[in-house]
């Protein structure tokens, strides 16, 4: 038996970085449904209800729990793992080397060294991590952006340089990370101005005016706009931030909405931003026939899918969590006999679309 479902016209564009599978989310039930509904700046108003309450924790020991949220699992030449440096392709199972970046710069909401653990933008895990500490001096508090010529600065992995692409307003230096990052830089990002639209009045001019224009919505400028979305169409969400959401709320007691649910980013600022949101990810206008077999499945299902194995799945309850994310197999299949006996929705992101539908399993 085939279960069909369409996909709406004008899709997404997705390039799939999975950097492991099957991986149980631990969203809690019910956990965004206040915000389910809303559309535009009343979503992201929603969205910062829900995550603004959190536990505050300390900057100085935040390198302790980056031993948790940011460690490599292991491999051959490191059995133990390592810290997980998006700035540099050092692998180091010390701190040494190391420093707390702030991916959205705390001297944006008017944050001094030494001051972090005076407002919780300063001491929050979401946007904490470990970075080389030569790449971090070079990022300095310059906004994101594509750099254009030759960098001032680079390691391999991150650029620092001029730029006259997507932020044609500012003339002076940028960041640009890698392209199989970019994804969570964006999303973290989003994650900020969401979370602390309460201190929205601190938002800093200063190394800022190619990304934020200050208030609750839109926040961003209209040029970054629309890079941060292209760089999360390009890079989805990877097991990697999935892993690490999960560990930060742990700690902190606060989820990233945009890596449990990547489309919110499309409905606040995208191409969705007039309609409301649907917490179970149904979205507009589907055209596009998704199939599934066997459907129920009881150890194994199948999809009709173009490469299957650059396109990433997930798999929600009818309430919305999802329990199991990852990566097709070459021939378009996933395992399901983790699953429970129970009507599951499939959310795939495949080359240039997002596709749902529904299957059951039964073992």
């Amino acid at each position: 038996m085939k279960l069909t479902c369409f996909l709406r016209k004008n899709s997404i564009t997705f390039l799939l970085l999975v950097l492991l599978s099957g991986i149980q989310a631990q969203e809690p039930a019910g956990y965004y449904s206040a915000a389910d509904g809303k559309k535009a700046a009343e979503l992201k108003t929603a969205l910062h209800n829900i995550i603004r309450p959190h536990t505050q924790l300390d900057y100085l020991t935040s390198s302790t729990y980056f031993k948790t949220t940011d460690w490599h699992p292991a491999t051959t030449d490191y059995p133990n793992g390592y810290f997980w440096d998006m700035y540099s392709n050092i692998h180091r199972t010390s701190f040494s080397g190391l420093n707390r970046e702030h991916s959205l710069p705390k001297s944006w909401f008017g944050v001094a060294s030494g001051e972090e653990n005076s407002i919780p933008m300063g001491t929050d895990l979401h946007n904490l991590y470990p970075s080389d500490a030569t790449a971090n001096q070079n990022k300095s508090n310059f906004p994101i952006g594509v750099v254009t010529g030759m960098p001032d600065y680079t390691n391999g992995v991150v650029k620092v340089g001029a730029s006259t692409s997507y932020l044609p307003q500012y003339s002076g230096s940028v960041f640009e990370p890698a392209d199989e990052y970019k994804g969570d830089f964006a999303r973290d990002y989003m994650y900020m101005v969401t979370c602390y639209e309460d201190y929205s009045s601190r938002w800093q001019s200063t190394g800022t005016q190619s990304v934020l224009v200050g208030g609750t919505y839109p926040v961003f400028r209209s040029n970054a706009i629309a890079l941060l979305l292209k760089w999360h169409r390009q890079d989805p969400v990877s097991t990697k931030e999935i892993n690490r959401n999960n560990a930060v709320y742990k700690f902190q007691h606060n989820r990233n909405p945009f890596v449990d649910h990547p489309e919110l980013a499309e409905f606040i600022w995208g191409k969705y931003a007039g309609s409301p949101w649907d917490v179970n990810g149904t979205l507009p206008e589907e055209d596009i026939a998704l199939t599934v077999q066997p459907n129920p499945a009881s150890s194994k299902l199948t999809v009709t899918v173009n490469k299957p194995t650059l396109s990433t799945y997930y798999v929600k309850t009818l309430s919305g969590i999802t329990v199991k994310t990852g990566q097709f197999a070459a021939d378009g299949s996933m395992t399901v006999d983790d699953l429970k006996n129970d009507l599951y929705l499939l959310v795939v992101y495949s080359e240039s679309s997002r596709k749902v539908t529904k299957f059951n399993v039964r073992h």
